[in-house]
């Protein structure tokens, strides 16, 4: 049973500063072009997830919210949770094991260094090398041929989109 996991980065946010709250930070204007900009690639290259988990921060609610807007006819179940923000990898592969025993395609939108351990911890060894640090807005595609199994590593990256590798820069 094939099962895929799309698993993005918040995009790009204004800068945290002392007496700043965290979980309301909002993203900047970049931050929000690139994700229409990967929005629309998604929509042109992937089937909406069945399920989404995001994290209930202000920036990965911005974040998810071109994709939803495009994904209308289908509207995946989506669910914000608080325990996605500052979560370790181990908390994301059993959030991402639960959403797959009702879907064969999740999406998680949240934040590193949670994502970036996880796609590490669910790829092969022989993929890692294409996973570089997890830049903000970064979009990882990864496929269980035979279904999710966590810390199986045996996760193939079908896509690693980054900013830069939209725009060119």
């Amino acid at each position: 049973m094939n099962q895929t996991l799309y698993l993005l980065r918040h995009a790009k946010s204004e800068p945290w500063s002392p007496g700043i709250n965290d979980f309301g930070r909002t993203l900047n204007e970049r931050g929000k072009k690139h994700m229409a900009i990967l929005s629309s690639w998604m929509l042109k290259n992937l089937p909406a997830p069945k399920v989404v988990l995001c994290s209930a921060s202000c920036r990965t609610r911005e974040t998810l919210k071109p994709f939803a807007e495009k994904w209308l006819e289908t509207e995946p179940n989506t669910v914000y949770l608080d325990e996605i923000y500052e979560a370790s990898a181990g908390t994301l592969h059993s959030l991402a094991g639960n959403a797959f025993e009702s879907s064969s395609t999740v999406m998680m939108v949240g934040h590193n260094p949670g994502f970036e351990y996880l796609a590490l911890g669910l790829t092969a060894d022989s993929e890692t090398a294409d996973i570089t640090k997890m830049a903000t807005g970064t979009l990882a595609v990864i496929d269980f041929p035979n279904g999710y199994v966590q810390d199986s590593g045996e996760g193939v990256l079908r896509h690693w989109v980054t900013r830069k590798s939209l725009s060119g820069e």
